[in-house]
C-alpha cells in the first residue's frame, strides 16, 4: 500500500484530490492543511509520496520541501500548482522535489505523475517543458560563455572536466580515445591558459564556471 499525504490549503482541492486518488487500488490517503500540520502527524511510517502546493500558509515550498527530504529521505514531493515560473521551478528541483504538475491537469495526468514518482522516475508537465528546456540552455550557455572567455578549445574543455571530476590521465585517454602523451600535452595547455598548476586548483576552476 502507498502511502500518499496531500498539502494544501484550499479544502476544495485538498478533498478533490484525495477523493480520486482513494479511487486507485494501493493508495493510502492523508490530508494536512499546510506542512505544519504534516509534520505534526503521528507518523509511525513515513509518507510514500507528499503531493503539495508551492505555495502555503506557515512554511513556504521551498523550506517544506527541505524539511521533508530531511525528515524522511525516501519520500518524493510532488508540486502541484498554478506557479510555472522559470525560478519557481528551478527552486523546487533544487529543493529536492521529484515532481511538478500544473494544477490545471486533468486526473489522468495527475495519476500517471502519482504512479511515475512512486516507481521512482522524475516527473514534469509537458506544459512547462519549454520553461524547463529554456533554463536549462540558459544555463549551458553561460557556462560555455564563461569558459569560452579562456579561449579554451573544445577538447580542453572535455580534459577539464574529466579532470574535475577525478579521472586520471590514462582513464581520460581511453574516453576521449587519444594516447596518454595527447592528453598530458593538452592538460600542460590547459594549466598554462588558465594559470592554474594543481588538480584542486582546477576542480575549484570547474566548479566555479558550471562545469560540475
Amino acid at each position: 500500500m502507498n502511502r500518499i499525504a496531500i498539502v494544501e490549503d484550499l479544502a476544495i482541492v485538498r478533498e478533490g484530490l484525495r477523493v480520486l486518488l482513494t479511487k486507485e487500488p494501493g493508495f493510502s490517503v492523508t490530508h494536512s492543511p499546510n506542512p505544519i500540520a504534516l509534520f505534526r502527524e503521528p507518523w509511525t511510517t513515513p509518507p510514500d509520496l507528499v503531493i503539495m502546493d508551492k505555495v502555503m500558509t506557515g512554511m513556504n515550498g521551498v523550506e517544506a520541501i527541505q524539511e521533508i527530504k530531511k525528515r524522511w529521505n525516501n519520500t518524493k514531493v510532488l508540486i502541484f500548482t498554478a506557479k510555472y515560473g522559470e525560478e519557481n521551478i528551478v527552486r523546487a528541483f533544487q529543493a529536492g522535489a521529484n515532481g511538478y504538475l500544473l494544477n490545471n491537469a486533468d486526473p489522468d495526468e495527475l495519476l500517471f505523475a502519482v504512479t511515475h514518482l512512486l516507481a521512482g522516475y522524475y516527473y514534469i508537465s509537458p506544459a512547462i517543458l519549454p520553461t524547463v528546456i529554456q533554463g536549462y540552455c540558459r544555463i549551458e550557455k553561460t557556462e560555455i560563455d564563461n569558459v569560452s572567455g579562456y579561449k579554451l578549445s573544445t577538447r580542453e574543455r572535455e580534459l577539464l572536466k574529466l579532470i574535475a571530476e577525478g579521472n586520471k590521465n590514462k582513464t581520460i585517454a581511453n574516453i576521449l580515445c587519444i594516447s596518454l602523451k595527447t592528453v598530458e600535452t593538452h592538460r600542460y595547455n590547459l594549466m598554462k591558459k588558465l594559470d592554474i598548476h594543481n588538480v584542486a586548483d582546477l576542480t575549484v576552476f570547474a566548479n566555479r564556471v558550471g562545469m560540475i
